[in-house]
């Protein structure tokens, strides 16, 4: 099937922000040098994302190795038993076999287990969002708020790196509004799309891996 002028544009323009990225010691593209043996971590936020319910979160591929098959998770107990990032960290893990995915909740912060992961990694993507925001629920403060203390989190990664004095890959993978800015330096930041779901992950996965639009 062809993909949508929507898609093609947005490939597009992840195709520009990569190439943008790709000319710093911890870009995006360095993630395609990983030797097999290197550890690739994957912060995720504990928060069910923008978009992640309104479609339906299945795409088949004819190539296998970008095929995701993920439905949106099943509601139990007031909790979901399914990571909504999940599909994230199968789809990285069909292109590289050493992913740990290691989920952080933003109003904790960077945690002494965080560190430990951090410790033995190779090469690091922290994805940040915004939520999916509630019936009636406005947006205000609380939005700013959970931003920014993924925001934290995510300096917090980079600030460990340097201080350990480690040349480590690190990016940043963004979904939602494309309004927040990178404020630290050492790390690219990818503005991914203003939802998560499934078309997203296989738009990016492919441009990091090299695969096609």
């Amino acid at each position: 099937m062809a993909a949508s002028p929507f898609a093609r544009g947005k490939a597009s323009s992840l195709m520009a922000e990569f190439e943008a990225t790709s000319s710093s010691p911890r870009g995006l593209a360095k993630l395609r040098d990983l030797e097999d043996t290197a550890v690739l971590l994957l912060f995720t936020p504990v928060m069910m994302p923008a978009g992640f319910l309104e479609d339906d979160q299945k795409i088949s591929d004819d190539d296998n190795d970008s095929q995701i098959d993920a439905k949106a998770p099943v509601k139990q107990t007031g909790r979901y038993a399914t990571d909504p990032f999940e599909m994230l960290g199968k789809a990285l893990s069909k292109q590289h076999r050493r992913v740990r995915h290691v989920p952080y909740v933003p109003s904790v912060g960077f945690t002494p287990t965080h560190d430990q992961f951090l410790e033995k990694a190779d090469a690091v993507i922290a994805v940040s969002c915004e939520p999916e925001m509630n019936g009636g629920a406005s947006p205000g403060v609380d939005l700013e708020t959970t931003l920014a203390k993924q925001a934290a989190f995510i300096g917090n990664v980079a600030s460990e790196l340097e201080e350990a004095g480690r040349q480590v890959p690190m990016v940043n993978l963004s979904f939602g509004g494309d309004e927040w800015e990178n404020q630290v330096p050492s790390y690219s930041r990818i503005w991914v799309g203003p939802r998560y779901n499934a078309e997203e992950v296989v738009n990016v996965v492919n441009l990091i891996y090299g695969g096609s639009d």
